[in-house]
């Protein structure tokens, strides 16, 4: 029977949003957890949105352990800004692996996932319904149990998987344990209206679409953002400026070529440094990481390269490289980014102060980097290619940095507006949520065996 049947007309129904994450808590050096952080920052514009659906949201987060290690200091700001307040519920999720160091084997996603169904059985015993949220491979195998607590238990639940990682790689064919979980989410997303994907960019969107046959028309916009009001994109006194570069030993006499991120191998940070090597380091490389990149002092002693190492900076001294007019560019040279929103964050902090937004051509660089328009993009992704783009930077006149760097922070605030876009996202998803909770299982398994007998192929004609 439906329970909800014997409430009052002006009764508001209880939903619970979780989301799934690998980072936010015990981590926020990455760009997930940055996105996850926004999320609960955005109490106000959640609660409207809700309130025009006739709900009531609570919000719960789920991150994994990771190997057991904890980043006390971060969890203990979470948990004086958000937990102790009452704003949200937090729920560790114990780590497969036997350490932080051992790689992802496809029995750790089961775990996972499995781990994330069992919580939303909990947790759907004291609300109406819950709407998961989740992101990136390793949580791709959860709707199917998120479902499969669901049919059995009778719960009222959708999920929403946050296309985090790209799902075709150049890394690696289909016997990679992501692969298979991302290919359970696919199948799920095509022929389960309770789960769907929410894109992060135009061209996870197509990956989506054409891997998995969904349906574009079927996904939720999600498209990455940044709250572009942030203190960290205002602009910074000349004097403060000079002083905080001058404090860290980088140098103020020679143009600079700025990149940042986590340290990881595909960020391209020792391509920046080999093709500013490749042109005499007549461009300074100036890299921020979270900790120390020892492969990449490796790399700079060797080559015995010029480049600037910074580890553990805040967002100032970032803004600060962004707006010192010998910054050429901030540039970014990973190999495939889905969502990545570093060069929105440079345009900001830049903001039309001369610093090029640059790029190599693969990813969501080719949609947020327009050549000519609001940016460089390289040839492709090589020394060589990288090295002539710097090169061709150097001798481009101020006044058209000047010019690309205010259309940049322009497109950055009109597109890429967090607030503007997760009001949009929330809106779908709780809109769709409340849609396919409102069917009973046999018009669920109606609509699947017409999904199944009709299922759109590239001609639109019916597949029997």
């Amino acid at each position: 029977r439906d329970f909800c049947l014997s409430r009052g007309l002006g009764d508001v129904y209880k939903r619970q949003v979780l989301l799934v994450t690998n980072e936010g808590f015990y981590r926020v050096d990455g760009g997930v957890a940055r996105y996850v952080r926004n999320i609960l920052d955005a109490r106000a514009i959640s609660q409207e949105v809700a309130a025009a659906h006739g709900v009531d949201l609570s919000w719960h987060v789920a991150e994994r352990t990771l190997g057991g290690r904890v980043d006390d200091a971060a969890l203990e700001q979470a948990m004086e800004q958000y937990i102790r307040p009452g704003h949200v519920e937090f729920h560790p999720l114990v780590d497969p692996r036997r350490s932080n160091s051992e790689p992802d084997h496809l029995e750790h996603f089961v775990a996972l996932g499995a781990a994330v169904g069992q919580l939303v059985a909990h947790l759907a015993r004291s609300v109406d319904s819950v709407l998961v949220v989740g992101g990136m491979s390793m949580f791709s195998i959860a709707p199917r149990f998120v479902l499969r607590a669901a049919d059995q238990l009778g719960l009222r639940v959708s999920y929403v998987h946050m296309t985090h990682n790209p799902v075709i790689s150049a890394h690696g064919g289909a016997d990679r344990p992501e692969a298979y979980s991302d290919a359970v989410m696919g199948h799920l997303a095509r022929s389960d209206e309770r789960v769907n994907v929410g894109w992060e960019s135009a061209w996870m969107r197509r990956q989506y679409a054409s891997v998995y046959g969904i349906d574009e028309d079927d996904m939720i916009f999600a498209r990455a953002g940044v709250p572009t009001s942030d203190a960290k994109f205002r602009r910074q006194s000349d004097a403060t400026v000079h002083h905080t570069l001058r404090a860290l030993g980088v140098p103020l006499d020679r143009p600079l070529a700025l990149s940042w991120g986590r340290a990881g191998a595909g960020k391209g940070f020792s391509l920046l440094v080999r093709a500013c090597r490749a042109i005499d380091d007549r461009v300074v490389p100036v890299v921020l990481n979270p900790v120390p990149n020892q492969s990449l002092a490796h790399t700079v002693a060797a080559l015995e390269s010029s480049a600037v190492l910074l580890d553990g900076q805040d967002d100032d001294v970032i803004s600060a490289l962004c707006q010192w007019e010998g910054t050429l560019t901030a540039t970014f040279l990973s190999w495939g980014e889905a969502a990545s929103v570093t060069p929105i964050e440079a345009a900001l902090m830049s903001d039309g102060g001369g610093s090029v937004v640059s790029a190599v051509p693969t990813g969501v660089y080719r949609e947020l980097v327009v050549p000519g328009r609001n940016g460089v993009l390289a040839e492709d992704r090589s020394v060589d290619g990288v090295a002539r783009m710097l090169d061709c930077l150097t001798r481009m006149p101020l006044q058209e940095r000047v010019r690309l760097g205010a259309v940049a922070a322009e497109d950055a605030r009109r597109h890429h507006d967090f607030a503007t876009n997760w009001r949009t996202t929330l809106n779908e998803a709780l809109g769709r949520h409340l849609h396919v909770i409102s069917r009973s299982a046999a018009q669920r398994r109606d609509l699947q065996r017409q999904r199944f007998l009709y299922a759109p192929g590239p001609d639109r004609e019916a597949v029997r």
